[in-house]
Formats: C-alpha cells, structure tokens, sequence
C-alpha cells in the first residue's frame, strides 16, 4: 500500500424550517447544497412532520434526500494490491462444457493480485428516504414507538470484484468464440499469463479464444448498483417507581424487509447474458440481488435494557441480539448453505454516586458479556465474522466520573 494523498474543498449551505401548521401540526423544511471541488455539486431536501390530535397519540413521516460523496481513498487511491484467491469462470466454464481437465488448474480458484484504484470520475451517491411511523403514550410512564422506513440509493461507490472481472471477461469471449483470437483482447482491465499449451484442447472444444490464468486485476472504484432497503424500527419504553427504588425498562430493535442490490451496466450485461443463456445461470454475480442474510446482513437486530436506581445506588443489566445469516462462500458437504447462528449477550453494571465536596462523584463497575459468549464460527480470520460479531469474551471494567 504506497502512500497516497489528496485535497479537497467544499462550499455546503443549509437552510430549515419550523412551521406550525396548527397547534396539532408541525412541518419543518430543510434544504442543503454542497459544492466539493473534485467531484461536483449535489442538492437535496427533506419535508417532515408530526400530527398530535391528542396528548397519547403522535403521527409522524418523513421524505429526504441524502448524499455520500467519495471519500478522498477512493478518489485519490494510486494503487493498493491484495492476494486473494478466487474463481476464474473462464477456467470453470471450460471444465463444465468440455468435462476436460488435463492443463486446468485444479477447481480453477486460485491466488490472483486484485490492484485496486481511484477514480476521478465518481459522482456521490444519492438516495431517497421515506418514513412513516408513531409514538403511543396510553399512560405517562409507557411510550410505544413504531416508524416503517425505506432507503433508495443510487451509484453505491464499490469495486466491480475479481471475480466479476472473470465472469465478465466469460462473456465476452463466448460471444466472440473463436475468431480474430490473434487481435482479441478480452477483459482490459485482466492481467492474464501466457497460455498454457496443455489447455488448448479445452478452449478448442469450447470454442473460444485461449487464456492464461489470471495474474492480476486492476479494479477502479466506480458507481455500480441501486439498493434499496426496507424495514421497521421499534421501540418500547417503560418506568416503574416502587418502594424499593425506581425501574426502568427499554427494549428497541430494527427488523428489515428487504435488501436488495440491482445491478449497474456491466453487471447487467451479465445477468441479460445469463437469462438469454448465453453463459451459464449458476455462475453467481456477487453483490447483487437479494442481499437479505447474506453475509452479515441481519434480518433482526434489538438490544434490551432494565435500569434499577435507588438513593445513591443503581444497576442496569442490558441483552444485545443480532439473529443468523449465511456465508455466501461456504456450503456443507450435501450443499446446503453455511449458517452462522444468531448471537446474544448481556451486559451489567453496579455503580454508586457520592459527594466529594462539591463534586458529585459516580464510581461503576461493569461487566461485558456476562456470560462470556464467543462469536459464531464462520470462516473468516480468527474464526468469526468480524463485519458483524465481536469476539472480546468477558471484560471487566471499572469508571469513575466527576460533575462539578
């Protein structure tokens, strides 16, 4: 990874408004305009509101617009290479069609240089965010909240990915079979060796232009694929005085509906391909389609919290839950998927708050994962799926703070 640098400046500009509609109708009005000065201007808006007809009852929504730009890396990225092994689908392609084996690599994955870049040319991803919910209050210590949510996002910032590079460098040599093979490039942006003698007869029989394995992939970031997620978001809330001490109770969580990625102009491309039957329908276009419990996107995620304070002392034990996902990459041995289980663990803590003068002091002591719970097995580094599990084990904390 060489070093790297890059500059930018923006001009951003925000304006809101607070309408009072009626004494039970709110709307605010936002607008915001940034200017960046490597990658252009975007303009979005929001429009929100909160109807109260009564004290217990609260409707509210809202409709956004959001930006992400690129970040500097991606823009300014020289180049940063990794090793990594994965499907070449010419190879795979050949052994499928022709039951060939002799001069093919194994089951054709193998190690291959992705050199990843930066573009230029990025635009900002924009999105669209809708919402729709409300807040309950039957009775003053009990609060109910349920807001229904859906994200639109447009030209995701990514890496198209090695073997997407491969699956598309497929297509283009079935459609262009065996002719002009002298002239025919394939994929630009593979680097590929020279050709393996003892594979000719494979390429032959397929009736395409031979190619070496692949050596290296220059991958630029690029605006790929439209997401669109959808869900809701829950939360209850609950407070109990009692004699001996007040309680507190919150449980809140997300459960998401769909999540699904539609594919950019090279991926569909592929997948027209795939449909006309032109390549095989089985070679899989990664990051694409239905995402929901693909690796690591859970479909729940909720945490929960009982809160006791009483006079100078207080406790809270607090339940973290993530539920199951598959890993793409592996299947047991009959095929079916690799499930990586739903994960939860607790929290607690004890503290106590004096005076030291004039200075209210609080001293806590915590316990994470009470129970000391591992991450579930996944094949990853160190055995877990890091993008969505941690895997500390028990700890054992100690915090002091001052008020003056």
């Amino acid at each position: 990874t060489p070093d790297n640098r890059g500059s930018r400046d923006v001009t951003s500009l925000y304006t809101e408004f607070a309408v009072p509609l009626h004494r039970t109708l709110d709307l605010q009005l936002a607008l915001r305009y940034e200017d960046f000065s490597d990658v252009g201007s975007t303009t979005v808006g929001k429009v929100a509101f909160g109807w109260r007809p009564t004290d217990w009852f609260l409707l509210r929504g809202s409709w956004s617009e959001a930006f992400r730009a690129p970040n500097l890396i991606t823009v300014n990225d020289s180049i940063v290479s990794r090793n990594n092994t994965n499907t070449d689908w010419l190879c795979q392609y050949i052994k499928d069609t022709t039951g060939l084996e002799d001069g093919l690599d194994g089951d054709c994955r193998y190690n291959m240089q992705r050199r990843a870049s930066g573009s230029d040319q990025l635009k900002p991803e924009k999105s669209e965010n809708t919402s729709i919910g409300v807040v309950l209050t039957p009775i003053p210590s009990f609060t109910f909240t349920l807001d229904f949510w859906e994200i639109d996002k447009e030209d995701t910032i990514g890496l198209f990915g090695e073997e997407n590079h491969t699956l598309y460098d497929l297509l283009l040599r079935v459609q262009n079979g065996n002719s002009n093979c002298a002239s025919f490039e394939g994929n630009p942006v593979l680097g590929r060796d020279e050709v393996d003698p003892d594979t000719l007869p494979g390429f032959e029989a397929a009736g395409i232009c031979p190619a070496g394995q692949v050596d290296f992939v220059n991958d630029q970031y690029a605006n790929l694929d439209t997401r669109q997620v959808k869900g809701f978001d829950f939360g209850l809330y609950y407070d109990l005085p009692t004699d001996v001490g007040d309680f507190g109770f919150t449980w809140v969580g997300s459960v998401y509906t769909r999540y699904v990625q539609t594919p950019g102009e090279l991926a569909s491309m592929i997948e027209d391909a795939q449909a006309a039957g032109t390549i095989p329908s089985n070679y899989p276009v990664n990051g694409l389609g239905d995402l929901m419990r693909k690796d690591g996107n859970q479909e729940e995620k909720m945490n929960a919290r009982v809160r006791w304070d009483r006079n100078s002392w207080g406790a809270s034990l607090a339940w973290f839950y993530l539920s199951d996902f598959y890993q793409s990459s592996l299947t047991l041995s009959d095929g079916t998927r690799w499930i990586v289980p739903s994960h939860s663990y607790w929290n607690g803590s004890i503290d106590y708050d004096f005076d030291i003068g004039s200075t209210n002091t609080r001293v806590r002591f915590g316990i994470n994962n009470l129970t000391d719970e591992r991450a579930p097995l996944a094949d990853r580094y160190f055995g877990y799926f890091s993008d969505a599990h941690r895997d500390y084990g028990r700890s054992y904390y100690v915090d002091v703070r001052f008020s003056l």
